[in-house]
C-alpha cells in the first residue's frame, strides 16, 4: 500500500480507435483496449460531449447482455484506474482530493450527493477531453485509420522528470485508508474521519470501535495503568463526539452560542452532554443501557479529571459530583483492569447510539448498501453450493 501523498501511477494498456467509411459513406468507428501490464484494471465509462465534457454514466453491459442506449450527442469514453486499481476524485463543490473505487457518489469531506461521473478528477477531466479530441480528429481526417492511445508511456511517466505524455493521468494516495463496513468500499482520505464516498457512512463509530478502542484494550491487557486507560479513553469519546459536533454545525442552522458549544469546548462533563444532546437533538445517549452503567459511566468521566488534573487523588469536587462512597477525600483512586473494560463497553454503546442518531439525520445511500447486502448474499449461497 502506498505511503502517503505517493504519487501512484496509472494501469496503462492501449486503446485502439478503428475508423472506417462504411458503404453508404458514414463514418463510423470502434473502440478496443488492451493491457499487459502486471497491475490491478478496472475500467469505468463516462459519456462526454464531443468537446471533452463529462455527462452521464456509462454501464459495460457483459457478454450477450442488453447494450446501452447512448444519450443524445454522448461520445462514450473509457478510463482506466491507477495502478492499484483505484480511481482518483474530485468534489465539484469543495474541490478536495481522495481516491476510492470506481463511483463515487458522496464527498467524504462536505457530504455533496451527486452522480458518479461529476466526481472525476481533474487528471482525468483532461484525459477525457484530450480522448475526445484525438477521436474527433481522428474521424474528421478523409482516410480510414487506427489510432493507439498508448497509457504504457503514461504509466511509465511516472516519477520521471522531463516533459509528461499528453495523455499523462496519474494519482496521489492520501492519509487514512479506510474499507466501509456498510457497503465495502475502499476510501483513501485526507485526514482521518469522513463520509464514505459510495454510501455515504460516516466512519466515526468504525475507527473508534475498530481502532481506538481496540488499541486502548490492547495496553490494558498488557499490563498499563488502568487508570490512564480510563483517561485516554474518555479523550477518545470526546473526539469522536467533536467530529459528530462538528458536522452538526456544518449542517444546521444554528445561534452563535449553540456553535461555540458544539465547537469549542470539550465533551469531558457527561452530565452537560446528555442534557445538550438531549434538549437539542432530541437523543438519549444513554438508549439501551440500564441506570448502575449509566451511573458508572459518568462516574468514570469525574474520575478522568482527577487522574488529569490532580494526580488520581480524591479532591471534594469529585465527591460532591458522584455521590461515589466507595472513595474518601485525599485517596488516591485505583481502577482495575476489570473496570477499565466494562467501562470500554459502555463507551462504544454510546458511541454506536449517538452514530445511529446521526445517520438517521444524515441518511446513507441505500443503493450501494443494499447491492452490497445483495452480493453477499449471493456469494454465501454459492458456496453452501460448492460445499454440498
Amino acid at each position: 500500500m502506498a505511503e502517503e501523498f505517493q504519487e501512484i501511477g496509472h494501469s496503462g494498456g492501449k486503446i485502439t480507435f478503428t475508423v472506417a467509411t462504411d458503404e453508404s459513406g458514414h463514418r463510423t468507428y470502434q473502440v478496443g483496449f488492451s493491457s499487459r501490464r502486471p497491475v490491478p484494471v478496472v475500467l469505468i465509462g463516462v459519456y462526454a460531449t464531443w468537446d471533452g465534457i463529462p455527462f452521464a454514466h456509462m454501464s459495460f453491459s457483459g457478454i450477450g447482455g442488453p447494450s446501452e442506449n447512448p444519450p443524445p450527442g454522448g461520445l462514450p469514453v473509457q478510463i482506466a484506474s491507477d495502478s492499484e486499481g483505484k480511481f482518483g476524485h474530485n468534489c465539484p463543490r469543495c474541490k478536495r482530493y481522495w481516491r476510492s473505487g470506481p463511483h463515487s457518489n458522496r464527498c467524504p469531506y462536505c457530504a455533496f450527493s451527486a452522480p458518479s461521473y461529476a466526481f472525476l478528477s481533474d487528471a482525468q477531466r483532461r484525459y477525457v477531453r484530450r480522448y475526445c479530441d484525438v477521436l474527433g480528429t481522428a474521424l474528421d481526417a478523409e482516410e480510414d485509420s487506427e489510432v493507439v492511445i498508448d497509457m504504457d508511456e503514461v504509466a511509465d511517466a511516472v516519477g520521471k522528470e522531463g516533459e509528461k505524455p499528453a495523455f499523462f493521468v496519474s494519482e496521489k494516495s492520501q492519509q487514512h485508508k479506510f474499507v466501509c463496513k456498510e457497503c465495502e468500499e475502499f476510501n483513501d482520505i485526507l485526514g482521518r474521519f469522513g463520509y464514505c464516498s459510495c454510501c455515504g457512512t460516516r466512519n466515526d463509530l468504525q475507527d473508534f470501535e475498530d481502532t481506538t478502542i481496540p488499541g486502548i484494550r490492547i495496553r490494558l491487557n498488557a499490563g498499563h495503568a488502568p487508570e490512564d486507560c480510563v483517561r485516554d479513553a474518555v479523550a477518545a469519546f470526546d473526539s469522536f463526539m467533536a467530529q459528530l459536533a462538528a458536522e452538526l454545525v456544518k449542517f444546521i442552522p444554528m445561534t452563535g452560542r449553540r456553535k461555540h458549544r458544539l465547537l469549542k469546548q470539550s465533551f469531558h462533563d457527561l452530565a452537560d452532554v446528555k442534557q445538550t444532546f438531549a434538549q437539542w437533538f432530541d437523543v438519549d445517549i444513554y438508549v439501551g443501557m440500564k441506570e448502575v452503567e449509566c451511573a458508572s459511566v459518568a462516574r468514570m468521566f469525574q474520575r478522568r479529571h482527577v487522574y488529569e488534573h490532580n494526580a488520581g487523588v480524591v479532591d471534594q469536587g469529585y465527591l460532591d459530583k458522584t455521590q461515589d462512597t466507595s472513595v474518601v477525600l485525599g485517596q488516591r483512586i485505583r481502577e482495575t483492569q476489570e473496570g477499565a473494560h466494562d467501562f470500554l463497553n459502555s463507551l462504544v454503546k454510546m458511541a454506536r447510539n449517538l452514530h445511529s442518531w446521526f445517520q438517521e439525520l444524515f441518511p446513507p445511500l441505500d443503493a450501494p448498501i443494499r447491492a452490497f447486502q445483495e452480493k453477499k448474499s449471493r456469494m454465501a449461497m454459492h458456496e453452501a453450493e460448492w460445499k454440498r
